[in-house]
């Protein structure tokens, strides 16, 4: 076992492709396959099967790729501490993004770092907001990137940026009844429609769910998927509808992958930076001022892709 083996094992997990994940690590599909079968040799079970939604995790590959996660995001730690005993502090910034703000702000992360005189290199983690929360408050982030949701335990450490807010949409695929429709979707009908939501206990998700309860309505919730990527995959395949904020899937929409379509009463959920309260190093603090300032000014797609049908 080698942190080569674990890369690439890592790489397919989070791709759910093969051919993908070769891709992400520059390598050949075939090389790539042989060092993950060379992996599961050693250790006598297998990470991966294949479905008709592409690569899933095994259960025990589930366990041990959690694990391996962690792993490398150790890895990591350990350049930037080798970095800094060098003598380069803030040589890299470390911003974890949720997944479904991924599409939209990651670009924008690399532009503004690419425009800054000091060359400083993005460490970028994807993943839930409690993920993110958790690594900010474990100093293994420095500034993160969520939708609203609510910290219990850390709230007393960590501040918290209001830069922008999105639209809470009804994702359905472009087959759907309710595909072409031009009104919003009201509370009622959608507690009717089996649906998937993402991290239903926190947030946005939260509201919502409370919202049609004390609305009198019984919510019929067929999935809950804490992966934005993996939620997306599943309204595509008919598996049901989901209520996300409009910013996860602009891309999809734009293909003509999904459709969005409003609420009734209308929704939002806050876009957030969050970090601890020590003070960042100068460089790193700028970057964060502007990545705040453009991400305020920035004007979300709202006009939802069913009016324009």
């Amino acid at each position: 076992m080698n942190d080569r083996q674990l890369r690439y094992a890592h790489a397919v997990w989070r791709e759910r492709s093969f051919s993908r994940a070769a891709g992400k690590m520059g390598v050949s599909q075939p090389s790539l396959s042989e060092q993950i079968r060379l992996l599961e040799e050693e250790l006598g079970f297998s990470l991966f099967y294949r479905n008709s939604r592409g690569v899933e995790s095994s259960a025990n590959g589930q366990s041990f790729l959690t694990a391996v996660e962690n792993v490398l995001e150790g890895l990591s730690g350990l350049k930037d501490l080798a970095r800094e005993l060098r003598g380069k502090p803030g040589a890299t910034i470390r911003v974890g993004v949720n997944s479904g703000l991924a599409q939209n702000i990651v670009p924008r992360i690399v532009q503004i770092l690419g425009r800054g005189s000091t060359k400083i290199r993005p460490d970028v983690i994807t993943g839930t907001t409690r993920r993110i929360q958790r690594l900010v408050h474990q100093q293994r982030l420095d500034l993160g990137l969520v939708m609203e949701g609510e910290v219990k335990a850390t709230s007393d450490k960590l501040i918290w940026d209001h830069v922008g807010d999105s639209e809470i949409v009804a994702l359905v695929p472009p087959s759907h009844p309710f595909a072409n429709r031009r009104e919003p979707v009201t509370l009622a009908e959608l507690c009717k429609m089996p649906l998937i939501v993402n991290e239903p206990r926190l947030g946005y998700g939260q509201a919502l769910l409370t919202l049609c309860i004390e609305s009198g309505f019984t919510p019929d919730i067929a999935a809950d998927c804490d992966d934005m990527e993996s939620l997306k995959y599943m309204v595509q395949s008919g598996a049901g509808v989901a209520v996300a904020p409009r910013i996860a899937a602009e891309r999809e929409i734009a293909e003509g992958l999904l459709r969005a379509v409003t609420l009734d009463p209308p929704q939002r959920a806050a876009i957030q930076l969050i970090r601890r309260q020590e003070p960042l190093p100068p460089r790193l603090d700028r970057f964060r001022t502007t990545l705040a300032k453009e991400l305020s000014e920035l004007r979300l797609p709202e006009k939802p892709e069913t009016s324009a049908v």
